[in-house]
């Protein structure tokens, strides 16, 4: 491309000429489209009329058939492909691009203007590109230099040279706004301009504004795991979501977006992120939970709690419906089963299975035993006893489906034989053969499906059997049971371990697998079993990656052996005592086999300025976060006399801020009976006010009521701590979600308090004075 735009007419210029050629293509595609579209109708209409049917070469008959079929197939196809690009082009023609370096390679002394976009777009008659998609190499230059020396490596070589010019853009509805010319870091004007818009009800790409640290991770093709610790608001969620995009672009020939599975912490977030794939032109990934995976791969009549239900359980309220004793053993059980210290025991515990301790189910109807517990026993521990624990599994299967096969037809014999001797059957001899198999069959079905589905072992009453021996295998593991972070003696860690196994074995007993055993159970099954294993999947996002225990690290990566992994997570917001790995480093442990990475994220864009400072005194201790500099309204602590003005005080605040048109205000309460309450109070005034629980699917602009938990992942415009007294948070174990609550706003932070106020606030409040 020769000559270079210089001035805002020139800008203008060169976008009408993008424009023009956009809108043309368009309208070529949607010609192409209409066209093979009346060809697809007209080849249906006609199809047999163009097949030679020849009764005597049916050859000839089937190849026919098979080339219109291919004809057919072949203008769906670039019917397709016509209306992909089309739709495409539709899409971005409004902004067709947003940023651009001037780039002069050393081997060339040609200035090279390189517009960037998210997509390309080519003058085909040319060859020319006016606009470069932000994930091809040189695009690179855009995130990672300011003017000056530069390079960036294509797939064949290091490309080395000197920018020249680096601007931004804002264009809206085909029209040039604003343009910026910048330096290293993306425009500080055009980042403002981001930041101060209002809450959406989805998470938005970030393309044009990714920062060096965000584009590193983007980029990163060297490690096999990567793992960002991104602040709150750093972006570490868009960065991920960005870098599966450049992943289907770099790889688009060997990887489809069917092969990437994201494990996020809940259905609202999956829904909060689903624009992001499609808004860059990509389809989405796969999107679960670990809970979903849990309850899909757990055969139980068991309710299987989860970690929202668990948080619950654990909070303040806990000692109140089990009294204080109980309550205590939960809370110590939760952190030590999320330990790799419990995992050490469970390894303990199934390496002893290898000499004795399986327990089977039998074999058979209602009414009779084919094979006994006994006899799959004796098969495992005596026959099979020189193979590996899966092993034995899978032939102790292959052994049961032969005994079922030899009693089947041994059993057909007995039940025609005793047919044969009713005097009132009149049927033939093969009516009676047929009847006894498919009687017999009838059995041997279900049973083949007992056996091939591994349904052959009572697995959660094994568990059990660990429980109610915990002390013996603590003891045996060389561990201690202990309070997290507090020194145990030998004496109460005994205590411990036979309260915990106790408890634990009350709650099985009671129909429900408490969260904190539902890895370790799955894990023991998974180990003994053999793992089950994904291996068409090429790339593992997991979010929220502190809250993921040293089980579900160890199940994730044996489920994903040829995978891939992206692991993003913020270790101040770790509030779940039992799905904690304790830090990074930990992380890195557990794939010490493969090249680890790590990033961290240390700028938060989300909130202003004041609101992030606050966060800071809040968790003065934790990981690294620096607030970008945006300014905004401080926060607010309003002190309370009582429960009845704070209800007043929530309903006036409501009124103002949907005066004020902020499009998400969140009232976050510390769980979810006080949510519940406050909804149930102030419905009738607001009835547009929505309340979240973990069974809610989709994230819509308006007025909530939050649990703190569920709002991890979450940003509002403006937030209201609903309970920020000294009596809700108090204990040091919740300064983290804490931390977390105060993070979710955008512009605005309220407190409210009745009574005095956390202590989480004491330093913020000493500032402020």
């Amino acid at each position: 491309m020769h000559g270079k735009p210089s001035n805002i007419d020139d800008e203008q210029l060169y976008l009408t000429r993008v424009l023009q050629l956009m809108d043309r293509q368009i309208a070529e595609l949607e010609a192409t489209v209409d066209d093979r579209q009346s060809e697809i109708v007209e080849m249906k209409r006609h199809f047999w009329d163009e097949v030679t049917v020849d009764k005597d070469e049916m050859f000839e008959t089937y190849v026919s058939i098979m080339q219109q079929a291919k004809d057919l197939a072949s203008h769906e196809r670039v019917q397709a492909h016509a209306a992909k690009w089309m739709n495409k082009l539709r899409k971005h023609i409004d902004a067709p691009y947003f940023g651009r370096v001037d780039f002069v390679e050393t081997t060339d002394p040609e200035v090279l203007p390189v517009y960037i976009g998210l997509m390309s777009v080519t003058d085909e008659a040319s060859g020319e590109h006016l606009v470069y998609d932000w994930r091809t190499p040189i695009a690179s230059l855009f995130y990672d230099y300011a003017p000056g020396p530069v390079r960036y490596r294509t797939p064949a070589d290091m490309i080395e040279g000197e920018m020249t010019l680096k601007r931004q853009y804002l264009i809206r509805g085909g029209r040039l706004e604003a343009v910026f010319d910048t330096g290293i870091q993306i425009g500080d004007d055009m980042l403002q301009e981001m930041l101060r818009r209002s809450a959406d009800t989805k998470m938005k790409s970030i393309v044009s504004t990714i920062q060096r640290e965000q584009n590193a991770i983007i980029r990163d093709d060297a490690h096999d795991v990567l793992v960002v610790q991104g602040a709150a608001g750093s972006g570490k969620t868009s960065a991920a979501m960005q870098r599966i995009a450049y992943l289907l672009y770099k790889y688009r020939d060997s990887m489809r977006s069917e092969q990437i599975v994201l494990f996020s912490p809940n259905d609202l977030f999956n829904d909060y992120v689903s624009n992001i794939l499609p808004e860059l032109g990509e389809s989405n990934m796969t999107q679960t939970t670990y809970q979903s995976y849990i309850e899909h791969r757990l055969v139980t009549e068991r309710r299987i709690e989860d970690i929202y239900d668990q948080k619950e359980r654990l909070m303040g309220t806990a000692a109140q419906l089990v009294g204080e004793d109980i309550a205590d053993i939960e809370s110590v059980a939760a952190c030590w089963k999320a330990s790799a210290s419990y995992k050490l025991v469970l390894d303990t515990y199934m390496d002893s299975l290898k000499r004795e301790g399986m327990r089977f189910i039998r074999f058979g109807t209602p009414k009779r035993t084919i094979i006994s517990a006994e006899q799959l026993a004796d098969q495992f521990y005596g026959p099979l006893a020189d193979w590996s624990l899966p092993a034995r599994i899978d032939k102790l299967k292959d052994w049961v489906l032969t005994e079922l096969k030899a009693w089947a037809e041994r059993e057909v014999k007995r039940v025609y034989r005793k047919l044969a001797a009713q005097p009132n059957y009149l049927g033939t001899d093969d009516e009676l053969r047929s009847m006894s198999r498919k009687q017999v069959n009838k059995w041997l079905k279900l049973m083949r499906v007992q056996a091939k589905k591994l349904r052959f072992v009572e697995w959660e009453e094994m568990y059990l059997d660990l429980m109610r021996g915990l002390p013996t295998w603590t003891e045996q593991a060389g561990v201690t049971v202990q309070e997290s972070g507090a020194a145990t003696d030998p004496m109460a860690s005994e205590r411990y371990a036979n309260d915990i196994g106790k408890r634990t074995v009350e709650r099985f007993e009671a129909g429900v697998i408490p969260f904190e055993d539902a890895s370790p159970l799955l894990y023991l099954i998974e180990s003994v079993e053999g793992f089950d294993t994904f291996n068409h999947i090429r790339h593992v996002v997991m979010d929220e990656a502190q809250d993921y225990s040293p089980f579900q690290y160890a199940l994730l990566k044996r489920l994903f052996p040829r995978s891939r992994f992206t692991i993003l997570g913020d270790w101040n917001q770790a509030i779940y005592e039992a799905n904690r790995m304790s830090s990074i480093a930990s992380v890195e442990e557990m794939f010490a086999d493969k090249q680890v990475g790590v990033i961290r994220l240390t700028k938060s864009y989300r909130s202003t300025l004041d609101i992030m400072e606050l966060a800071r005194t809040v968790l003065p201790y934790g990981e690294e976060a620096e607030p970008f500099n945006r300014e905004g309204d401080k926060p607010e602590l309003h002190m309370l006399s009582d429960e009845s003005e704070r209800m007043q005080y929530l309903d006036s605040c409501l009124q103002r801020m949907k005066a004020d048109k902020l499009l998400s205000t969140a009232i976050i309460t510390k769980d979810e009976a006080a949510a519940e309450r406050v909804h149930a109070q102030l419905h009738a005034l607001h009835p547009q006010l929505k309340r979240v629980s973990k069974h809610t699917k989709q994230f819509v602009s308006g007025q909530w009521v939050v649990p703190s938990y569920l709002a991890k992942g979450l940003e509002f415009d403006a937030v209201i701590v609903y309970d920020a007294e000294e009596q809700t948070y108090g204990d040091e174990t919740e300064r983290k979600l804490f931390y977390t609550v105060c993070t979710r706003a955008l512009h605005r932070l309220s407190f409210l308090s009745v009574g005095q106020p956390t202590s989480f606030l004491n330093n913020w409040l000493s500032a402020i004075k």
